[in-house]
C-alpha cells in the first residue's frame, strides 16, 4: 500500500523508515521490521510532543504487537523476523499531468533539522530489539494501552488518534524535565 495524497506533515513516513534503515548500515546495527515500525513510531510521537504536529500523515494502528504504520508494515513484511537488506520504503509520486503518469520513488529527508530529529531518536531507540521496542509500547497508560482498553480486542486494527500519542508524549516530556 502506497501514500499518493500530497501532505501538510514535514515528511512521509517512508522517508523516516528509510532514514533509521540508512542508520543502522552505517552503524552496522540491523533492524528487522518490528524494530523498524516502533522505531518510525517513537519518531513520530516524539516529533508530536515536540511540535503539536504530525511528522508524517500515515495513521498509526493499533495491531496486536502494538502500533504499526501499515504503508511500512506492508513494505517490508516479507522480511519476518530477518534483518531488512537492500531494500528501501517508497512511495507513488504523480510526475506529470497525464492519469498515468506516477512513478515509485524511494524518499529521503531532505531536511537537516529532520534528520538531526531522527537521528536523536535513533540514538536513543538503537541499542533496543523491536521485541524490547513492542513491550515498551505496551505499558499501562501509552498510547497503544488506552486504544487496546478501549476497545478490548485489536482484530480491526483500529487507528491511535494523533491527540492521545501527542498527550501521552508531551507528560513524558513533562515528567523529565
Amino acid at each position: 500500500m502506497t501514500n499518493v495524497s500530497s501532505s501538510e506533515a514535514p515528511t512521509k513516513a517512508a522517508a523516516v523508515a528509510n532514514e533509521f534503515l540508512k542508520l543502522g548500515d552505517a552503524e552496522n546495527i540491523a533492524i528487522d521490521p518490528m524494530k523498524l515500525q516502533k522505531l518510525v513510531y517513537y519518531a513520530h510521537a516524539w516529533y508530536l510532543a515536540h511540535n503539536d504536529n504530525p511528522l508524517f500523515d500515515d495513521d498509526v494502528e493499533a495491531w496486536p504487537w502494538g502500533p504499526v504504520i501499515r504503508s511500512i508494515y506492508d513494505h517490508f513484511q516479507g522480511f519476518g523476523r530477518d534483518p531488512i537488506k537492500g531494500k528501501k520504503a517508497t512511495i507513488l509520486r504523480k510526475t506529470g499531468n497525464e492519469e498515468v503518469n506516477f512513478s515509485f520513488e524511494a524518499p529521503e529527508l531532505d531536511n537537516q533539522d529532520l534528520k538531526d530529529f531522527i537521528k536523536l531518536v535513533w540514538d536513543s531507540h538503537k541499542d533496543f530489539t523491536g521485541i524490547q521496542l513492542s513491550n515498551a509500547t505496551h505499558m499501562p497508560n501509552e498510547p497503544w494501552t488506552i486504544v487496546k482498553d478501549q476497545y478490548g480486542d485489536l482484530d480491526k486494527k483500529p487507528p491511535i488518534d494523533n491527540e492521545i500519542i501527542k498527550f501521552v508524549f508531551k507528560s513524558k516530556l513533562v515528567t523529565a524535565q
